[in-house]
């Protein structure tokens, strides 16, 4: 075969490429054209370096398309439909590229190499348009840079094989997967929250999702936020990035401690009370999380720009499965926005946006407006109050509510509070969460115990929240306080 006349050249070298392993993949697609479906999740027409070999590709994918049968005469059939068969050679052609390989055998291993050459032509062709923009006069680096990196994750996706699928080439591995969860028992199929009757409701968080966990301050938003994370990282070994906007590191970590070490978080911040066991008990604390697979990122003031770039980055450098930000309205406005509402809509939709890039889910907390205070009754905070702008509420999966009724008990005047039919003490332990939207499952709520002393929440074993010890809960005043804010 005569060498191609477009050889899309970068100045005097040529572009990476194997001519043999595109003609042997073609030629043995015409020998066996069932092994299609084994390759065509890894590329497309642009995947070949010659255009005649590319427009070889494509009438054998509009084939598979139409479930028709691919060969020597309905591959040449399709290209005359396309008007194409004189550009490629005529039947000649495809009779030579038959010639070329005696089996079907080894497809898979030329699907590589083609896919291999032509992810090597993506990095220059990427490498070349960065290299344009920066030479712009007006161009910024961080545009530049945000630009580049996007278009790096698009190539680490390509390279792992693309995944849209026929629903007959995957049904097979679908039901096998149905009938292995089955077995298992297992429900919760995204990243575990740790909390059993919140994973009832949404299966775990899943790729591509945001979870809007959203309260009036006090109510422990960082605290539900860092348990979820703990346990994502302790239980399913899933990397997480945690950007804390408004609590630098040391103090993150703190709150960290006190919760898996059971130890108050007053008695952390003044450690000549820790006794000796509690000591213990902390270095032990310390141990275990020091294996957790957990990032933090205390960088104050974070444009939605930096926080997608960093986010990008830890994806491809440590493979983080879940994001944590704390809080929305601590993410500095784009210049574009003229106002609040303008402000945290792109916000929203940028957030979104990054779990679907990624595909992984992102948690952020928000706070709430000031209308359930506004409001008679139990204060109770409902899907309008997201604050500043609706555009929250559209782009969430799933928007959970953090819910305190001792917080109002001079208001409502109430010693009995009811979550799902059941009655519970509202006591200063007492929380609700509710699920006020699950795009992809059922809405509802249920308890958990707030133990603010120790910055977490734990599961409800009965129908009166578990309070502290009386010994503990002398020193611990002030925690309450200083958990405002989470």
């Amino acid at each position: 075969m005569s060498p191609a006349t477009d050889d899309q050249t970068s100045g005097l070298r040529t572009p990476p490429q194997s001519q043999e392993s595109e003609q042997a993949l073609l030629g043995a697609l015409l020998l066996d054209g069932s092994a299609f479906s084994r390759v065509a999740d890894l590329l497309d027409d642009k995947s070949f370096y010659r255009p005649a070999h590319s427009l070889v590709f494509q009438a054998m994918h509009e084939l598979d398309a139409h479930h028709e049968p691919i060969d020597m005469v309905t591959v040449t059939e399709q290209l005359r439909r396309m008007g194409k068969l004189d550009e490629v050679g005529g039947p000649v052609f495809l009779t030579e590229l038959a010639d070329v390989v005696p089996s079907a055998a080894n497809v898979e291993h030329y699907a590589r190499m083609v896919h291999e050459k032509a992810m090597l032509r993506r990095m220059i062709a990427v490498g070349n348009e960065a290299s344009a923009q920066a030479y712009d006069s007006a161009a910024r680096s961080d545009v530049v840079f945000e630009s580049l990196q996007k278009k790096l994750v698009e190539l680490l996706r390509e390279r792992r094989g693309r995944h849209a699928m026929k629903v007959d080439d995957v049904l097979h591995d679908t039901m096998e997967y149905i009938s292995q969860m089955k077995m298992s028992r297992e429900y919760v199929t995204g990243v575990p929250s740790g909390f059993r009757k919140l994973d009832d409701l949404t299966t775990g968080f899943n790729p591509g999702e945001l979870i809007i966990i959203a309260a009036r301050p006090s109510m422990g938003k960082t605290s539900l936020a860092m348990n979820i994370a703990v346990s994502a990282a302790e239980h399913k070994n899933t990397p997480v990035a945690v950007f804390s906007l408004e609590m630098e590191t040391r103090q993150l970590l703190l709150r960290m401690l006190s919760g898996e070490a059971h130890i108050l978080l007053q008695k952390l911040r003044t450690t000549v009370k820790l006794k000796d066991e509690e000591w213990t008990r902390l270095v032990a604390a310390a141990g275990r999380l020091a294996q957790l697979p957990i990032y933090l990122d205390d960088s104050a003031g974070l444009g939605i720009e930096s926080l997608r770039t960093r986010s990008r980055q830890l994806w491809m450098d440590h493979q983080v499965g879940l994001i944590v930000i704390d809080y929305m309205q601590l993410i500095q406005p784009p210049k574009m926005a003229d106002n609040q509402q303008q402000w945290v809509a792109f916000v929203s939709a940028s957030l979104k946006s990054l779990a679907k890039e990624l595909r992984i889910p992102v948690i952020c907390l928000s706070q709430l407006s000031r209308a359930p205070e506004t409001r008679g009754g139990d204060r109770k905070p409902m899907l309008s109050d997201l604050r500043d702008s609706g555009a929250i509420e559209q782009d969430a999966d799933i928007v959970a509510f953090i819910y305190r009724p001792w917080v109002y008990r001079d208001q409502t005047k109430s010693k009995k509070y009811e979550i799902g039919n059941t009655q519970y003490d509202i006591t200063e332990n007492l929380a609700e969460i509710i699920v006020a939207k699950n795009r992809n499952g059922p809405t509802g709520s249920f308890p958990l115990s707030f133990m603010g002393e120790f910055t977490m929440f734990a599961e409800m074993t009965g129908e009166t929240p578990p309070s502290m010890p009386e010994e503990e809960a002398v020193t611990s005043g002030d925690a309450e306080e200083e958990d405002a804010g989470f």
